[in-house]
Formats: C-alpha cells, structure tokens, sequence
C-alpha cells in the first residue's frame, strides 16, 4: 500500500508539473498570437492609406489619359483639314512629276556638286 500511495503522489506530482507546463506553454503561445495579431492590424492600418492612394492614382492617371485621347483626336482632325486646306505641292507634288525630269534635277544636281568640289580644290591650292 505504500508503494500504491508513492506512485499516487509521483503521478500526481506529474500531473501538476504537465499542468504548470501547459500553462506556460499556452501563455507563450496567446502572446504569439498577440503579436501577430498586432502586426497584421498595424500592417492592414498602413495598407489601406496606400491602396487609397493608389485608387486616387489611377483615377486622375485615367483622367489624364482620357484627356489625351481628346486632344489626339483633335489634333489628327486638325491635320486631316490642314491636309485639305493646302494645296499639293511639295513632296506628293514632286512624286506626280515625270521621271525625266527628276532624272534631270539629280543630274544637275551631281555636276553642281561636282564644280563645287572643284571649285574647293582650286581654292585650296
């Protein structure tokens, strides 16, 4: 009987002893939780001021945007009637004359070229 009551008070004494652990144990782990739950509200307080932010961002990037669309458009028109207004001349001119006459000017061209390179070889002699 007295090894029965010896084992009682060791299994007692041990069960005590898991309870005290557990307790700390449990403790250790709600401060955990404390912590994170902590760090994940400062983490939301500081994300929702950011995702405002960046709403606010892309409305007036959007705006901006529209708005470039309009002034694109107005300007292409403004083209398109200047386009009409001129008369042809210039380069589609130029395109619409006959090659001979092109060859012509190239022609000309190249011996202007040609005297005044030598003109530059004279002088500098």
């Amino acid at each position: 009987m007295i090894l029965t009551n010896v084992l009682v008070i060791i299994l007692v004494l041990s069960v005590t002893t898991l309870c005290i652990f557990a307790i700390v144990y449990i403790n250790k782990i709600f401060k955990q939780i404390e912590t994170v739950s902590k760090d994940i509200r400062h983490l939301t307080e500081n994300a929702i001021p950011i995702l405002r932010n960046m709403d606010e961002l892309t409305r007036r990037t959007n705006r901006i945007v529209s708005d470039l669309e309009w002034y694109w458009i107005e300007i292409d028109l403004s083209i398109k009637t200047l386009r009409d207004k001129i008369p042809d001349s210039g380069p589609r001119k130029l395109l619409r004359t006959p090659r001979h006459i092109i060859s012509l000017i190239k022609k000309l061209s190249t011996i202007a070229e040609g005297v005044f390179s030598v003109w530059r070889k004279y002088k500098d002699q």
